[in-house]
């Protein structure tokens, strides 16, 4: 099945894909909130998320009571009164105290809420990106760029921005519930002048004051501030393409040193640095450009509350307590209400960070053939592998390769052959399992089955050697600890023997690509298999050795079923039989994948 892009309606209006996206990142959050907060761990940091806000609650309160505190205080000074004033004192200490309390345990509940909340999204992503075919889904239809960073970073910066952002706006909910009515109640009615005489009563005039003041401060906010999501996106984009460049060098550092590329390198990698440089700059100016807006607004907030209670006090409706007291509720009303203000910032990484998990959400979302261990075919009646006129496509289903009729029967060595690139690595891939884009029909052996499959390029985990050769199983080595040394000294790496229990290495850059091959066809050996498929796994051995190596296979009993991509002389003659597959007619040889 062909998957495409929605083109929406022809015409449609940037407003209309910006609600698109705006739905989209909506649903995608819900999808990685949702499952966690009702399931029982979710629910316990639900819980204490709750106690944190309950904690902040507490906070806002002190600050409530500390906003009282300003018109004892002050009306205190103003009666010259010694007493009031050292009273007032220790009131101060003692609610500083408090305040200090909750916050530290708020803070702490928090961080634990983001942790549990990381670890749920991680396993989820991890579990969707390779547990469920996902894996080979993103890197045969392309379009996701590093996956690694939307695991690790923008699973946590979901959790952590989505914490404190969400405690910040219920805050200043909370805030304005408590602050409007102090605010209204101090404010009493002004008289405004009207030319010609008279005057109007205007009640409430400071909240009608901090309400358009705040209100104006956020449309300018979002004006200001909308480009910064597209600018972090994109920054952590290129970040990401930075730093992977950088260890893909490091794994091959010794090619790059034998190819005397170190200067070329260093200029691609600082090609790559100049993209994350110019987009930090553009980034940069857009900040500056905010804070030209915001930090006056943060600044001025206090000092146009006293231009607006001044008129009350001038009035003899309020003392200079009273003002004092007014002062504070006018500024946190204003700061309640123009909360977008102060984390708009913090709200386009929060939009940029579910755009790209939204994204990589969609590339794994199944819309297209799914990838088992049976797609294309099914369990044949007969204990034999058969292809009937199976060739290859694209994702699309454009044909790579020419159809092909195969019988593999228990026991038998059949060498798949073909010119550099006709497609055989995924004609092997298909069989498997890992590749859902053929046609004809597949059916596979009930008995034995899914095959063991030794790739081109050996994968070897850094573990210790044991669990290496045990990989993707868990437990300990299958069979005896003498089997796998036996076979380590058939293939010559005896050597290798005391490492089976020792410390975990990194085995790719320790061994040789002969001997990585030749660890990856003791690791297929040891599991005895009945249905054994190799893709030009002795590649990297000698004539000698690779004779040696694939005669190992022989001495298994029972011999195990053997389809292999072979060029070689030594192990095209160690086959039963050989099949050819061509490329499509409209696909050159030169230009047919692998």
């Amino acid at each position: 099945m062909t998957v495409t892009a929605d083109p929406g309606r022809p015409g449609g209006r940037a407003r209309g894909t910006a609600r698109r996206h705006r739905g989209g990142r909506l649903r995608c959050f819900l999808r990685l909130a949702l499952p966690f907060f009702l399931r029982p761990a979710g629910r316990a940091a639900a819980l204490k998320f709750t106690l944190a806000f309950g904690l902040a609650i507490a906070a806002v309160w002190i600050g409530f009571e500390r906003n009282a505190w300003n018109q004892t205080f002050f009306g205190a000074l103003e009666r010259r009164d010694a007493d009031a004033v050292f009273r007032a004192t220790l009131d101060w200490i003692w609610l500083l105290a408090l305040l200090v309390g909750v916050s530290v345990q708020r803070a702490y509940l928090e961080r634990m809420v983001e942790i549990e909340w990381r670890t749920w999204l991680t396993r989820r992503l991890l579990d969707r990106w390779l547990g469920r075919g996902g894996l080979w889904r993103l890197e045969s239809a392309g379009g996701i760029d590093n996956p690694d960073q939307r695991v690790a970073e923008d699973a946590r910066l979901l959790s952590s921005l989505t914490v404190e952002l969400t405690l910040r706006v219920l805050l200043d909910v909370v805030e304005l519930g408590l602050y409007i009515g102090v605010l209204w109640y101090l404010s009493g009615t002004l008289a405004l002048p009207l030319p010609g005489g008279g005057s109007l009563d205007l009640p409430g005039y400071m909240v009608i004051a901090a309400v358009l003041y705040a209100g104006i401060a956020n449309l300018v906010a979002h004006r200001l501030g909308r480009p910064l999501a597209g600018l972090a996106a994109r920054q952590q984009h290129r970040e990401a393409d930075f730093r992977f460049g950088l260890a893909r060098l490091r794994d091959a550092a010794v090619e790059v040193v034998l190819l005397g590329g170190g200067r070329r390198e260093a200029g691609l990698a600082a090609g790559r640095f100049d993209a994350v440089r110019r987009n930090a700059l553009d980034l940069a100016r857009r900040h500056r450009i905010y804070a030209l807006f915001q930090t006056p607004f943060s600044y001025t907030v206090l000092n146009i509350s006293m231009f607006v209670t001044a008129p009350a006090y001038l009035a003899g409706q309020l003392d200079l307590g009273g003002m004092m007291q007014a002062r504070g509720a006018f500024s946190t009303v204003v700061a309640s209400f123009a909360t977008l203000v102060f984390v708009y910032p913090k709200v386009a990484e929060l939009m940029a960070v579910l755009g790209r998990l939204e994204a990589f959400e969609q590339a794994l979302a199944d819309r297209g053939p799914r990838l088992c261990p049976h797609p294309a075919g099914r369990a044949a009646a007969t204990d034999a592998l058969i292809l009937e006129r199976v060739a290859v496509t694209t994702p699309d289903g454009k044909p790579l390769t020419r159809p092909i009729d195969l019988v593999l029967r228990p026991g038998e060595k059949v060498a798949l052959t073909g010119a550099s690139g006709t497609g055989k690595s995924l004609l092997l891939s298909a069989i498997a399992g890992a590749w859902p884009h053929v046609t004809g029909r597949i059916e596979r052996p009930q008995a034995g089955w899914p095959p063991v499959v030794v790739p081109q390029r050996p994968y070897l985990p850094g573990l210790a050697l044991g669990d290496a050769l045990l990989y993707p199983a868990e437990g300990g080595l299958p069979g005896s600890r003498a089997e796998a040394a036996g076979l380590l000294d058939a293939v010559g790496l005896g050597r290798l023997v005391a490492d089976l229990d020792g410390p975990p290495r990194d085995w790719d850059r320790q061994l040789s690509p002969g001997e990585r091959q030749r660890l990856a066809l003791v690791r297929a050996l040891l599991r005895r298999p009945r249905w054994l498929l190799i893709d030009e796994a002795t590649s990297a051995l000698d004539a000698e050795a690779e004779t040696r190596v694939l005669a190992l296979i022989d001495r298994m009993h029972p011999p195990p079923a053997v389809l292999m991509v072979a060029h070689r002389p030594a192990a095209i003659a160690a086959c039963d039989r050989v099949v050819a597959l061509h490329p499509a007619a409209d696909v050159p040889a030169d230009q047919a994948p692998a």
